[in-house]
């Protein structure tokens, strides 16, 4: 069967967004408890209801907000206007930035739908894995897009191009490839060629986007083959916040803001200065490192039975999370105390 691709792509454009609110309610827990009222309600729900509000908690703070812009642009360049086609772009970072947070939550702003053609998949999330063949690459396109049990009929290669010609027959817009490194490094020559030319060949179907997310290095990469460098690449560097006091001052505000979407009956003091110092000093700013924290002091303080998170809880969070040689004290506990 012969795919045109141009009659796809106009299609693609075409396409009315769906209601992002939506899929970011159901896969994001967003909203502050304003008021003791609520926060009285919220530690009465269902004990794994709110440690699903715990796991999924998100705030839109200032890098947040940085990294959101960034995959907005390559995927809507004009507001009220139709998407990118054909570009490539990069979300960059250090691992623990909150650089994938955003991506799935981009992604749940532009959920799945359906309408008389058949199913639209605007914007398709897809992680990257060390040393990624090209037909886990197709495999996973086929996941995301809800054809898990496509058949390999013709062989491995019309396995691959049929998943890649799957983003046009669902319509997609923007393709986000997170731990794009992956694809091109710690690797041959040869697979890291492979890789490319699927990147390639998506960008050059000129129906759909792509960003490619990860670590600061795949710069170098684009840089060096002018079919990528010349895709319109554009790039933004995701960075945490730093020491500095206006920024201390944000990381407070950021704390607190974390502390008033808890589902407890009071609050934490979160954005106190000995706890916001301490949980800086663990994170050095980066938001994943800092709820690899919150996230199992909650869990502890949801166990016992507290109205909040307690410096308790933080300890025992703490502890079992220290690198061995570490010379800072956390909450006054250092590796050998743990």
């Amino acid at each position: 069967m012969t795919v045109n691709i141009r009659n796809i792509a106009a299609e693609a454009s075409s396409v009315e967004p769906a209601d992002p609110t939506a899929g970011v309610a159901a896969r994001f827990h967003t909203e502050p408890f304003a008021t003791p009222e609520d926060r009285e309600a919220a530690c009465r729900l269902p004990v794994a209801r709110r440690q699903w509000m715990i796991q999924n908690l998100i705030v839109k703070y200032k890098v947040f907000n940085t990294a959101f812009q960034q995959i907005a642009r390559n995927h809507m360049p004009v507001a009220g206007g139709t998407h990118s086609q054909g570009t490539v772009g990069a979300m960059l970072g250090e691992s623990r930035a909150g650089k994938s947070a955003v991506c799935r939550y981009y992604a749940a702003t532009h959920p799945p739908s359906y309408d008389d053609e058949g199913e639209i998949f605007p914007v398709v999330h897809m992680t990257a894995s060390l040393r990624m063949t090209p037909v886990e690459f197709a495999h996973e396109i086929n996941r995301l897009t809800a054809s898990r049990y496509m058949r390999a009929t013709g062989g491995i290669g019309a396995y691959v191009n049929n998943a890649l010609l799957r983003l046009l027959r669902v319509r997609t817009q923007l393709l986000i490839i997170d731990d794009a490194q992956y694809l091109f490094f710690d690797r041959t020559d040869k697979t890291a060629a492979s890789m490319f030319k699927l990147v390639k060949t998506i960008a050059d179907f000129d129906a759909l986007s792509v960003v490619l997310v990860g670590e600061e290095r795949i710069n170098d990469y684009v840089y060096s083959i002018d079919a990528f460098a010349n895709r319109g690449y554009n790039w933004e560097v995701i960075k945490p916040l730093t020491a500095g006091k206006n920024d201390m001052e944000k990381f407070g505000k950021l704390l607190g803001s974390i502390d008033r979407r808890l589902p407890f009956a009071n609050l934490s003091g979160l954005d106190d200065p000995y706890i916001a110092e301490h949980l800086y000093r663990y994170s050095e700013g980066m938001i994943g490192r800092v709820m690899n924290i919150l996230r199992p002091a909650a869990f502890n303080a949801l166990n016992d039975g507290s109205s909040h998170i307690r410096i308790e809880h933080l300890r025992s969070a703490v502890s079992t999370r220290l690198k061995k040689g570490d010379t800072f004290s956390y909450f006054g506990i250092d590796r050998d105390a743990a």
